[in-house]
């Protein structure tokens, strides 16, 4: 065998090896897809949470490239009437989703949605609404404004974001006494559809943190949602049994390209 065919046969078996961290091999899955965006814009300096951030730049890339390839984005009240109705999706449906409430939500990804004829739903952590993001360890990144009542009324009436429930404080429930995490599940829906004047149906749990404790779940559906979101890597089956678990998403990071949204919105994750 040649030196030429060696370092061929090598180069080769090195392309597949790479190639193999991501997820093109896989069968495609059908279902609900949600994408879980958190933040977007340029990290401040010294961040190590990078990966929460998606620039502006970016982010319109892959909206764009939804909207291009035939995807119906929907907000939480369109996936109800299609729950309540017993309806199938359409045909290439897809929510888009962030967490928290930041205001850079507003600032950036607000105006390429209006842009772009987009629709778009943010789960609000209700004590930090005007403040900073006070869960958070400023070890790790500064922190950042959230979105204003204001803001979030505003991005409200344009039709482009609806709005879920993150609690009241962005605890890990699992860790609180049953009536506290029944309560920051229960009185954030009260809190916030009041000042927004709209009564919610979608719930989140910070960090995904209860997604798969039933009686956790069974809170939330005790407090009115129709719909509670994990932060479990997947697509959920379609039409979605609620007993069996909370609906998955699919994390969206700041390295991520239009290569990896394809292959997480087919497969349900871009790499190994």
């Amino acid at each position: 065998m040649s030196l030429t065919v060696i370092i061929a046969a090598v180069l080769l078996l090195a392309l597949l090896a790479a190639s193999a961290r991501w997820t093109w091999w896989r069968s495609p899955k059908p279902g609900l897809k949600v994408l879980c965006y958190h933040k977007v814009g340029v990290p401040p300096r010294g961040s190590k949470l990078g990966e929460l951030w998606v620039s502006p730049g970016k982010f319109r890339a892959q909206v764009k490239y939804l909207l291009d390839n035939g995807y119906t984005t929907l907000l939480f009240s369109d996936l109800k009437k299609l729950a309540d109705s017993g309806a199938a999706l359409p045909g290439k449906a897809v929510l888009i989703t962030f967490d928290d409430g930041y205001e850079n939500n507003y600032l950036y990804a607000w105006p390429v949605l209006k842009e772009l004829g987009a629709k778009a739903n943010i789960f609000v952590v209700f004590n930090t609404i005007g403040k900073v993001n006070l869960w958070h360890g400023t070890a790790s990144e500064p922190w950042i404004n959230m979105a204003t009542l204001e803001q979030l009324r505003e991005m409200q009436d344009s039709g482009v974001i609806e709005y879920g429930s993150h609690t009241m404080n962005h605890p890990r429930l699992s860790r609180l006494e049953a009536g506290d995490a029944a309560w920051e599940i229960a009185e954030s829906r009260r809190q916030l559809g009041a000042a927004l004047g709209r009564e919610l149906c979608a719930f989140a749990y910070p960090y995904g943190d209860g997604a798969g404790a039933p009686a956790l779940r069974e809170k939330v559906s005790e407090a009115g949602y129709a719909f509670d979101f994990s932060f479990r890597q997947g697509i959920t089956p379609w039409p979605w049994d609620r007993k069996s678990s909370a609906l998955d998403r699919l994390y969206i990071r700041g390295g991520d390209n239009n290569w990896d949204l394809a292959l997480q919105l087919s497969r349900g994750a871009s790499r190994l």
